[in-house]
């Protein structure tokens, strides 16, 4: 259904073609071969790969291809992360499809787009400090950290957290003690609230 409507809405611009649609990032990859776009439109959120990692192969293999975010994240490190990966817009799923279409626009003629949101929520420089006392290091995350505090978020256990992301259980230790460090808590129950209130996963 999302998906729909921003293919309704961008085949309303005379200047932009939809030239197909993809469900996985395997489908992704296909279509870029086949079709060779301006613009990608990518979910952050893929079956059995980020879009942050799709999109990264991605501009690894076709440097030209300009590729516009959508997510339903505004936690700072994202977008750190999608920079790195040379993402030219990063855009939240609940903006207006006005904002959406100017956003395919911008980056079509070689500019970069960030949601309001986001640049707001980047450029804040509050304390972070957890209930405790200790200071959390929330902006010190790694995009593989909070992959695993959703997987904890939905329950998931180590072993099986590590056959998801084709890690061993100790890294997934590793990754889980790093987690619980950086968010100043006292276990991955209290790291997973933590990053629920400060919006780090939802």
């Amino acid at each position: 259904m999302f998906r729909e409507g921003i293919r309704s809405r961008i085949e309303r611009e005379s200047d932009m073609t939809v030239v197909g649609e993809a469900g996985t990032a395997e489908e992704a990859f296909d279509l870029v071969e086949q079709t060779d776009p301006t613009v990608l439109i990518l979910d952050i959120r893929l079956p059995n790969m980020s879009g942050l990692e799709a999109a990264r192969r991605l501009r690894n293999r076709h440097p030209d291809l300009s590729i516009l975010l959508l997510t339903g994240y505004d936690f700072d490190q994202y977008v750190r992360a999608a920079a790195r990966a040379r993402i030219q817009g990063y855009l939240l799923k609940d903006s207006p499809q006005e904002e959406l279409v100017d956003a395919v626009h911008e980056i079509a003629r070689g500019g970069t787009v960030l949601s309001p949101d986001v640049a707001s929520k980047v450029i804040e420089n509050l304390a972070e400090v957890s209930d405790s006392g200790r200071p959390k290091r929330i902006s010190e995350l790694t995009v593989r950290e909070i992959e695993i505090l959703e997987m904890l978020f939905q329950g998931m256990r180590n072993a099986a957290i590590g056959d998801r992301l084709e890690i061993s259980t100790r890294t997934v230790e590793a990754h889980v003690g790093n987690v619980i460090s950086k968010l100043g808590a006292q276990n991955r129950t209290e790291a997973v609230q933590i990053a629920l209130e400060n919006r780090i996963i939802r």
